[in-house]
């Protein structure tokens, strides 16, 4: 026989006294027969209650509640189908209902039953519209089961944990649950998978609720047009790994708390029965004469105010008499959290320095007589001079006026606090589409100004306060250093004319790490891209950077800086600071690629003469076009560019002096060394024309130019730590004796070699002549060619090819074709350079303090002159012709005008401006204010 007994009522007050001292019992109001409302306000509608008691929740198990329902007349067979929930104490049916079907739902339960000792559980019949059922901290890895054995379980639907990832099998088509009626009136469990598969790839997914993975789309980037503005070197395409930053978030303010960081997140600890635990956390006083003789008033007290406690919680109240609080700041905040979810204006009446008096300032409103009568709400919370905790002396918890949508409680600052969780995840996240959020959660009516304040607090606390953070840079960069030997970081300040001054104000920032260097000597490349982005927020600036190439073309950032602006002094600091790393001098031989930044020409040619400047061909071609479009100019260009040997070049340059001579004259003033393979010299062991290595660095970095400072420094450091350990993964896995990217290369170059012919000629040199009558000149022992491919990239080129393969059947011992191939490209070389690892970096809390006693000060926002810009400068690839839909556009285009001949406006909108003569035909033609077909006067 069962120890429990049904009741149909209880006095739950008295259970609660009775119970006290038994940790393990409990009762249960069990509500059955009736069904939930639609979620939100859900309710429990049409069913009954009854009471079970003397229940032991170290024996309490489903099969109990199987029980129950039998003997209530709910199971008449074993097809019956039912669902059991429970709800959580203080909890509503909308946010509080948890499963109730496994032992680890009872287990879950148990962690209630020591302080609350009535439970509700509610019964569902023959479907569940509920997802208590379908939730699970992990969905990746959960099954749902239907368990029909044994009888007893009722069909009930389980969360069984399966250690391999589901299998497509158990997954339902979509498309068949659809069309099936009877799975229609079950929308949650449909619901949920489908929610599940649609977010399987979670970086197709904006948040918004569109996928951006690929399709066919109309404005595809992959589809070109028959100008496209792009060039694609197939040779020096950029091969870079994707790096996830999502999860990048660097705390270093010290009052900021992450959510799911503090220790009050922690879940309490369950009870440990009848085994004594010593707590060591707890500091307990000495035993003394007066407790020993005041103990048994303090248990009466104790029990008095659990009474009252108990009583509270059956009801799910908020406050109840005797409760205590630590401060009046604690008890404040609870008041201000009870007026907002029960949306009542709750004021202020009484604070001092014992007192705390809060009243509700809404009213109950009489029709009839046009009178409004105050609503009894009221709390009083208090402590003696010498105590310590506060106290809640007087309670009066009924509330008789209406619900208002404005509530002085819900302010920036509160809601700024719950949405920081949001705000982490989603930092764009748009202020419409979080206000819309809130005012659905709180029901209440929510500004789009205190929407936007809200953001920028939680954005704050995420991120931290742009301004603070300068004092803290000194401190970041300590923990840097320390943590990354030889690492270099320097700091330039504004000149102060005190010296005495215990401020300095923040100029620029110098970041090249250690690991980076003996990185980008083990890649044998003397080869660096340099460009400058912009940095967002309070304090704009410049990012400059330094970006290398490895052996198998993916980007390698070597030197970071933030800078005021582009300018020749922002520059040259830059790149001295550059070349003492990599000790570079005036007489050194190194390559640059730039796109002509201002103020970087004259910065390299003062600081290494010597050195190779190549400049890069797509931001040319973005000049080109400003006064000669088309394919055919841009077909020119290229052909000048790629030719290996001078007289290519000049032959491609007379094609285009053919077709336009001032294009010819325009081109012919860019040095052919700093744009033309013919004119590179083959010090880099690269050939690439474009910077597209720094566009790419840069476009990683993106989301982190608008952080504060230190935030946008960790956020360039960590991209590069993470970037080495995910290319270091990748090495392991490729096999032979180049890098994947000088394969391929190799490998087109071998199926192109097949067609030639090698003939020795003496003096270790060979006569190659292809299909096309093509004959070269290749010196093996120089490694070279007269096509000079071999030069440029230290990769043999097709001669080479065929003379090596000629060597080797002539019984010369040469190896190869692989052998001829730089160090560079070597997987060994590849491995070395991704073996020195960028060391992470401790919390602020344990950053070592800088020694310097002057406090470092944000920059000075300097206005620019002039009103602000309000739109965008329109670059001159965005004018060209495009399609829109079926029709070619003219978005962007200059108009001409038919009366002047003038650029800008139409005939419609002429003000009758300076006329230009010339027309069709060969006859001169004035078209202007004097008219159609009439003649200008005399001398103009």
């Amino acid at each position: 026989m069962a120890p429990w007994r049904i009741r149909a009522t209880m006095d739950e007050i008295d259970v609660a006294r009775r119970y006290a001292g038994h940790p393990t019992i409990f009762s249960v109001r069990l509500h059955h027969g009736g069904q939930f409302t639609k979620f939100p306000g859900r309710k429990y509608i049409k069913g009954k209650q009854n009471y079970v008691d003397l229940l032991d929740i170290d024996t309490f198990s489903i099969h109990d509640i199987d029980e129950m329902m039998e003997e209530l007349g709910h199971i008449d067979s074993d097809e019956t189908l039912l669902y059991y929930h429970f709800l959580r104490p203080f909890g509503d049916l909308d946010f509080g209902l948890f499963a109730l079907g496994s032992d680890q739902d009872v287990h879950h339960l148990g962690t209630y039953v020591a302080n609350h000792k009535v439970i509700d559980v509610y019964i569902e019949h023959g479907k569940t519209n509920l997802h208590t059922y379908s939730m699970s901290p992990n969905p990746s890895k959960v099954k749902i089961v239907e368990i029909k054995e044994p009888p007893a379980c009722s069909k009930q639907l389980f969360l069984e944990w399966n250690d391999s990832p589901i299998e497509h099998e158990s997954v339902p088509d979509l498309t068949e649950v659809e069309n099936d009626s009877h799975l229609e009136k079950e929308p949650s469990l449909v619901d949920h998978i489908e929610f599940e598969m649609n977010v399987e790839n979670e970086d197709d997914y904006d948040g918004s609720g569109h996928n951006n993975g690929s399709g066919n789309d109309e404005f595809d980037d992959d589809s070109e047009s028959e100008d496209s503005d792009f060039f694609i070197d197939e040779d020096n395409l950029i091969h870079d790994v994707d790096v996830d930053m999502k999860d990048f978030h660097m705390n270093i303010d010290k009052d900021v708390e992450w959510v799911g960081g503090s220790e009050s997140n922690v879940p309490e600890d369950t009870q440990q029965g009848d085994l004594e635990v010593i707590n060591t956390e707890v500091l307990l006083s000495g035993s003394s004469s007066d407790e020993a003789n005041d103990g048994k008033r303090r248990k009466t007290i104790r029990a008095i105010h659990r009474a009252y406690e108990n009583d509270a919680a059956l009801v799910s109240e908020p406050f109840y008499i005797f409760q205590t609080f630590s401060s009046s700041k604690d008890f404040k905040t609870q008041v201000k959290l009870h007026s907002i979810r029960t949306r009542r204006e709750i004021q202020l009446e009484k604070n001092d320095k014992n007192r705390v008096r809060f009243v509700c300032k809404g009213t109950i409103p009489n029709l009839a007589t046009n009178e409004e009568e105050k609503c009894p709400w009221v709390i009083y919370c208090s402590k003696w001079k010498r105590d310590i905790d506060w106290m809640v002396k007087t309670y009066t918890k009924e509330h008789r006026c209406l619900q208002t949508r404005k509530v002085k409680a819900c302010d920036y600052k509160f809601l700024s606090e719950h949405i920081v969780q949001v705000i982490e995840t989603n930092p764009k996240i748009p202020i419409r589409a979080l206000r819309e959020q809130l005012q659905r959660e709180y029901q209440m009516d929510i500004s789009h100004m205190k929407t936007f304040r809200a953001k920028q607090q939680a954005l704050k606390h995420v991120q931290g306060d742009y301004a603070s953070q300068y004092r803290l840079l000194r401190d970041y960069v300590l923990e840097v250093q320390a943590r990354n030997p030889d690492t270099t970081v320097k700091i330039d300040v504004e000149s102060e004319a005190n010296p005495t001054v215990e401020t300095r104000t923040f100029r620029r920032i110098y970041v090249c790490i250690g690991a980076l260097k003996r990185g980008f000597a083990a890649g044998r490349r003397d080869f660096l891209g340099l460009d400058g982005a912009f940095v967002k927020g309070p304090y704009p600036g410049q990012v400059l950077s330094a970006v290398a190439l490895d052996g198998n073309n993916g980007i390698y950032p070597l030197a970071y800086a933030v800078v005021e602006s582009e300018t020749l002094n922002s520059w040259t600091w830059f790149l001295s600071n550059l070349g003492d790393d990599l000790g570079l001098g005036t007489n050194s031989n190194f390559t640059f690629m730039s796109d002509r930044q201002k103020g970087l020409l004259p910065a390299i040619a003062t600081l290494f003469p010597c050195a190779e400047h190549r400049y890069c061909l797509r931001h040319i071609h973005d000049n080109m076009k400003k006064n000669w479009r088309g394919k055919v100019f841009k077909d020119l260009l290229w052909e000048c560019a790629t030719t290996s040997n001078v007289q290519h070049f000049h032959q491609a340059m007379e094609k285009l002096k053919k077709l336009n001579n001032d294009a010819y004259e325009w081109l012919k003033q860019i040095p052919p060394q700093s744009w033309a393979r013919s004119h590179f010299t083959g010090r880099a062991h690269c050939d690439a024309l474009t910077n597209n290595l720094c566009e790419a660095f840069n476009s990683k970095i993106e989301d982190g130019r608008d952080a504060p400072i230190i935030n946008c420094i960790e956020f360039i450091r960590e991209y590069i730590m993470k970037k080495i350990v995910k290319v270091d993964k990748e090495i392991q896995k490729v096999v032979g004796p180049l890098t994947p990217t000088a394969t391929t290369i190799l490998d087109n170059i071998k199926s192109k070699a097949e067609q030639y012919v090698a003939t020795f000629c003496g003096a270790g040199k060979y006569q190659v002549v292809g299909p096309w009558q093509d004959p070269c000149i290749v010196d093996v022992g120089q490694q070279s060619c007269t096509c000079k491919r071999w030069e440029l990239t230290r990769i043999p080129c097709k001669h080479g090819v065929a003379t090596i393969w000629d060597m080797g059947r002539n019984d010369k011992d040469v190896g190869i074709p692989e052998s001829f191939v730089h160090p560079c490209y070597w997987l060994s070389s590849w491995k070395e350079m991704y073996s020195f690892k960028v060391s992470p970096i401790n919390g602020r809390s344990m950053w070592e303090k800088s020694a310097i006693p002057t406090t470092l000060l944000p920059p000075k926002h300097r206005v620019p002159i002039g009103r602000p810009k309000k739109k965008r400068t329109i670059s001159i690839v965005e004018t060209e012709d495009f399609v829109r839909g079926n029709t070619a556009s003219r978005a962007h285009r200059s108009v001409t005008c038919t009366k002047c001949n003038n650029i800008g406006h139409n005939a419609r909108t002429c003000k009758g401006q300076r006329p230009i003569v010339g027309g069709g035909g060969g006859q001169s033609q004035v078209k202007g204010k004097w008219g159609k077909g009439r003649q200008p006067l005399d001398g103009l």
